[in-house]
């Protein structure tokens, strides 16, 4: 089910309800409620989460399955499913069954926009979607094209988080006796972080054991991996750009060769931020123009980058006569402007003898 799915309901727009301002405060609070959940590394009660799944089979009219096997990490789940064609989970059915009647009750377009939209934001495009894309990096072109599904499944946790979480506001607060049919599954999925359900077995992955994450969501560390599942597969990631272990770890060692040979545009901008003032000297930065307050310089960038330069003006500060380079935009042409640019003015508008 894509997020478009989610959201998009056959309900006479003439039938809709909206939340009132007391509701729509507590589906926000709801939202970040189950994001936090969601995104979780606290070890969970697996004999719960089993007790959990359980019923979401019952819910779907299944005989539980004879086997739940527990692995710890999302690359355990695609190597069990790839030597075989990935069948129709069970967790398919299970929304199947209520999925209509959820998407036509007269809120459910409302709760989509103020919870379900929330937590895709979080869940699925700052997490689900960084950890598939590394999956995918990371298995390659080894495998054949029926494992690309797996690959989902070992995620479908963070994917079905957004869904589910639309669903329990609805069961909870607008629906309590009309819509519990999806309960044990949402609990059980704020448990784990992917999962593939059969009908005589079900593979679970673990939560990770370290996830962290910027002011705004995204996969962000500055000293150590982003995210690492138990079995020690992670990656490192700059403001939700995966980058390699040397940007966070020794970025002092980061080398005018490290930046040339980056064929991502994405982590050279890193690279940049990393080495900091360095850098200008390191990629044979060039003096443009020279001013009372500062230098401008130049430094030629690859021939594929979409900017060719960058330039940099060297500011000395006030108090601390110490000097650091700020990057500007490629249009500034001299010293002055650059200064003024680096404090939120115009040439015109700045004076030093305001500057504090």
């Amino acid at each position: 089910m894509t997020s478009k799915q989610k959201g998009d309901t056959p309900l006479d727009p003439a039938l809709r309800q909206v939340l009132t301002p007391a509701q729509f405060a507590e589906a926000e609070r709801f939202a970040d409620e189950r994001i936090q959940a969601q995104l979780s590394t606290e070890p969970v009660d697996e004999r719960q989460a089993e007790t959990w799944l359980r019923q979401a089979y019952q819910v779907a009219g299944l005989a539980a399955p004879q086997r739940i096997h527990w692995l710890d990490g999302p690359h355990q789940l695609v190597a069990a499913l790839a030597p075989r064609s990935v069948e129709t989970s069970v967790v398919d059915r299970i929304l199947s069954s209520v999925v209509d009647r959820v998407r036509s009750h007269v809120y459910y377009a409302d709760v989509w926009n103020r919870v379900g939209e929330r937590v895709e934001a979080s869940v699925g495009e700052h997490v689900q979607d960084s950890v598939r894309e590394n999956i995918e990096a990371s298995v390659g072109e080894r495998v054949q094209y029926s494992v690309w599904e797996s690959i989902r499944f070992s995620v479908r946790a963070y994917e079905n988080a957004s869904w589910l979480a639309s669903y329990q506001f609805l069961a909870g607060y607008l629906a309590p006796h009309a819509l519990p049919l999806l309960h044990a599954l949402a609990r059980f999925n704020e448990q784990v972080s992917g999962y593939w359900l059969g009908e005589e077995a079900a593979l679970v992955v673990r939560r990770p054991r370290l996830l962290c994450r910027d002011e705004v969501g995204r996969l962000h560390c500055a000293a150590g991996k982003a995210i690492e599942y138990r079995d020690g597969w992670g990656f490192y990631a700059w403001h939700g750009v995966r980058v390699p272990e040397q940007v966070i770890l020794a970025p002092e060692r980061l080398s005018r060769e490290d930046f040339v040979n980056e064929p991502n545009v994405e982590v050279r901008r890193v690279m940049q931020e990393r080495m900091g003032g360095r850098f200008v000297s390191e990629l044979g930065g060039v003096v443009l123009d020279t001013g009372l307050r500062g230098t401008l310089y130049e430094v030629r960038l690859p021939k594929d980058d979409p900017e060719q330069v960058a330039r940099y003006v060297q500011v000395q500060d006030a108090s601390s006569k110490r000097g650091y380079f700020v990057r500007v935009p490629p249009t500034i042409q001299t010293a002055a402007e650059a200064v003024a640019w680096s404090f939120q003015l115009t040439v015109e508008g700045y004076h030093p003898a305001q500057e504090t």
